[in-house]
């Protein structure tokens, strides 16, 4: 059975062995992910994942943190993951991961603040948010193949995300590294925040390729 993996960022889909996942894209924001998604299902995928990093919404849910969403909530319309295929994914992820079950929020935008966080997760009890999960949720429903969203905690609920780091991210979600050191030259102070940040991505890349081994060839399918 094919699999089409879908990632907001190129660098997601690195954590993974691409000679088992011939079938896979990379773009950020709704609008990429459901045309890739197409793609992939058109091409031949007949199995879709949401694959990558995501924000936390509940302050009990740290960086690194693997979310299986039992669910994509987006504009009060909730669409449910394939149990089965969740249900054999965490028991192959959770004897090395740390990894919880529940809601994920789609969004269209990044939600950087903690004040943000906690207000969509009081809105939707969702465990965490993405950008990507809810297009392909929406395209997994309309061409009848199932679907699982697997995402990594890269920034916990409490963790502000700064704009001026988020105006240093290009529309590929790659780091433009000359914006972001003329950032800091004007606010050293904020180094303390970035180290944070590359601290929490860290573990969640790390996440991301424990799931990448563990689900094996198939992803669990």
């Amino acid at each position: 059975m094919a699999v089409g993996i879908v990632s907001g960022l190129r660098r997601e889909l690195d954590c993974l062995d691409l000679q088992l996942y011939q079938r896979t894209f990379a773009g950020v924001g709704p609008d990429r992910a459901a045309a890739g998604a197409r793609e992939l299902v058109v091409a031949g995928a007949t199995a879709l994942v949401s694959y990558g990093v995501a924000g936390g919404l509940a302050g009990d849910v740290p960086a690194g943190t693997v979310v299986l969403a039992t669910g994509v909530i987006h504009d009060e319309r909730t669409f449910e993951t394939d149990a089965p295929w969740r249900e054999r994914l965490r028991t192959a992820l959770a004897s090395e991961l740390n990894v919880v079950e529940g809601v994920m929020a789609g969004v269209d935008r990044m939600v950087p603040s903690p004040a943000a966080k906690g207000e969509l997760h009081v809105q939707t009890s969702a465990l965490a948010c993405d950008m990507e999960s809810h297009a392909v949720a929406q395209v997994a429903v309309e061409l009848g193949v199932p679907f699982v969203v697997v995402r990594a905690i890269s920034d916990p609920a409490g963790q502000d995300v700064p704009k001026w780091v988020l105006r240093c991210v290009t529309p590929d979600g790659d780091v433009n590294i000359k914006p972001l050191l003329l950032a800091l030259a004007r606010r050293p102070w904020n180094l303390p925040v970035l180290m944070r940040l590359a601290r929490e991505s860290k573990l969640a890349f790390a996440s991301l390729r424990g799931v990448a081994r563990l689900a094996g060839p198939g992803f669990g399918r």
